[in-house]
This record gives structure tokens, sequence and C-alpha cells, in this order.
């Protein structure tokens, strides 16, 4: 049995917790054992309970408050030697260093899993000590570009691309019930938006390019809602919500806007949706995108970050610049002008999220990479 002991930084719910939730519940549980250390308590900790996982609890202050390491390195050595931990897997900025600092005392193989994308820094810290960990997992290809050298990447970074379960997000689910909550009325076509209320999201984009939608030549579309859904998960995004509800407000759109505020049937809301936009500034490799896609529904979204790599322009959805509202309306209007091409677009989404974005086959790929380093 190969113990695994993950360290992540925050207990709150998104798109890189479900990731990592994801590995955990379909891991060969009768070959690897994980374990996990995590702030405090929070939604992502009751999830991971859910699956029987052994938590602990440590804080990882910030690098620069140099007091604080010894103290959290002591905690984390002393679990990994309780739990007689084989490999390290950290999951977040802040707690590659303290994996790190711990796999070098007590000889224990790191892995660092990159999921950011960062942009406008002038330092990449992750790239500057990259030679700490042994293996560098990128969920795209354009996440690995952090760690190129003379245009190659290195052997120890591996490009992992995030998976969805195809059993969960699939194109016969029931929106019955989401439409009924909602006021959804028969006829009407639903544009949807699924992410935390980040400012690099792009729920202004969509905003704009609903209004003009709805009351700009040549579109002035009638039977269009536009259903929002999720909320703020962290503290900064608290703030966000508020200026996006007064911006729907400003824009004289509220009655074809619906916030669904943060929901657990995920796979239902798209369900309810006939397309999916992604207008987000950057993304790494976006969750929303491969679950609308194992959905079956087409996608519009922004030609930036790992996002090419999923989705396929003109096959499966849509590609347009980032912040650009006229592009999004137009695409969103093609749709609309042609349902029928739209879901040939979502059934073909559905295919290639079949073939290659499994959560079996990205579970596979990360297994692999342990034993390498189990008989390494």
């Amino acid at each position: 049995m190969v113990n695994v002991l993950y360290l992540h930084e925050t207990s709150m719910l998104a798109g890189a917790e479900n990731s990592l939730w994801n590995l955990v519940n379909k891991i060969d549980k009768e070959q690897f054992h994980p374990v996990f250390i995590c702030p405090c308590e929070g939604p992502f900790v009751d999830k991971l309970r859910q699956l029987g996982i052994k938590i602990y609890f440590v804080k990882f202050p910030p690098v620069r408050e140099i007091l604080g390491i010894p103290r959290a390195t002591a905690e984390i050595r002393g679990i990994t030697r309780k739990e007689k931990i084989h490999i390290l897997h950290s999951n977040s900025i802040r707690t590659h260093i303290y994996a790190s600092i711990a796999g070098k005392l007590d000889k224990i193989p790191v892995i660092w899993h990159q999921r950011n994308m960062l942009t406008g820094e002038k330092i990449d810290p992750d790239r500057l000590f990259s030679f700490l960990p042994d293996r560098i997992i990128c969920n795209s290809c354009a996440i690995g570009k952090r760690f190129l050298v003379k245009d190659k990447l290195p052997d120890k970074v591996r490009i992992v691309l995030n998976g969805v379960d195809l059993e969960k997000f699939n194109p016969f689910l029931n929106a019955v019930e989401i439409k009924k909550e909602f006021g959804i009325l028969p006829g009407e076509i639903v544009i949807g938006i699924a992410s935390r209320f980040n400012v690099f999201k792009g729920h202004d984009t969509f905003f704009k390019a609903a209004q003009m939608l709805i009351y700009n030549t040549p579109y002035k579309l009638k039977n269009l809602k536009f259903l929002i859904a999720g909320g703020a998960v962290f503290e900064e995004d608290k703030k966000r919500e508020k200026d996006l509800r007064k911006m729907v407000h400003e824009l004289g759109i509220n009655d074809r806007v619906v916030f669904t505020g943060f929901r657990r049937d995920m796979p239902e809301i798209y369900a309810a949706m006939d397309i999916l936009v992604l207008p987000s500034v950057y993304e790494g490799c976006s969750r929303i995108i491969l679950e609308s896609m194992a959905c079956g529904k087409p996608v519009v979204a922004t030609n930036s970050g790992g996002t090419p790599e999923i989705l396929k322009d003109g096959i499966s959805g849509f590609l347009i610049k980032p912040e650009n509202s006229e592009a999004l309306a137009e695409k969103i209007a093609v749709m609309v002008h042609d349902i029928a091409a739209a879901k040939k677009m979502g059934e073909t989404g559905r295919k290639i999220a079949e073939e290659n974005f499994s959560i079996e086959k990205n579970v596979e790929q990360i297994e692999k990479i342990y034993l390498e380093l189990i008989q390494k």
C-alpha cells in the first residue's frame, strides 16, 4: 500500500478542490491510501470526510513569516512518520515549500501540482524553486510553459489535464425541476455561466453581451434567459457579487438574469442550459468546460490559458478573445439562431470528453507518476 499525503492551503471548495476530490475519490484504494493536511474545517474537508479520508490540520503561514516555517514543517514531519507516508503531494503554492522541506529532511519524494496561471508577475516562485520537487504535474500545456527550459519541458514536469466524471455529468439529465425552480418558461433559451465571483471570471463581459443580445440591433432577442450559477467562495469575492448584481440592475437586464447561488446539483444546472459561456480572462484547465461538454452542451469560451487544449473552435463550440463582449454576443447569437447546429457541437463535445477527459484517464496518469517515484 502506497500512503500519499496531500497538502492543500484552503478548506473552501472551488475548481481546484473539486479536481483534487475527484482524484482521491477514483484512486485505486487497494493500491493507494490518501491522507490529507488542510488548514482548518470547511466545505472541502466535509466533502473529503464523506470518502472516509483521514484529515489533519496544520496552519500554513506565508513563507515570509520565517518563524512559522519550523513549526509547520515539524507538524508535517510528525504526520508523515505517524502515517508512514511514501509520497507528499502538494496542491497549492503555499504548501509547495513546506512539502519540499519536509520531503528533503525525511527523504520522501515530493510532487507539486500546478493548477494556476500566472499573469503579470515579474517572478514565478514555483519556477525559481522548481529544482526542489521530484515531479511537477501541470494540468495543461499552458501552465507547463511556466517551466520550459530552452523551449523544452524538463523530464520531471508532466502534463495531466483535468478529468470529469462522465457518469455524473451526462447528456440525459432532467432539467424540469431546475427550470421550474427558477421560472424558466418553455421556449426560453438558457445561456449559462458557472463559476465563483472572481474578477477574472468575466461576468462583466457576460452581462454586457447579454444587454447587447436583448437590446441592440441586429439581435433584440426576446426568448433568452441568463443563468448565473455560483457565488462568492473566498472573502475577496464578496464585494464582487454586490458589484455584479448592481451591474445587472444598471444594464436593465434584471428580468432576464437568474442568480442561482452556490449549488450542489451542478449536473442538473448544466442540464437546464442550452449554451454554456466561459468568459474568463484566463483559465488553467477549466472544470466548467469539461463538465458542460460531458453534459453535451455547446460552449463559447475565451481563447486563453489551457482552454484551447480542451475546446475545439467551430467543432465543440467557439473561442473568442477575452474581455470582448461584442464577439461573445455574436457567437451566442450564432448558436441561438441555429440551435440544431449548436446541439451538434454539444454532442461532439461529449464524444471528445469521452475520448480524452474521463476522470479514470486522469487518475491513471497520476497513479503512474506515484509508482515511478516509489520504484525510483
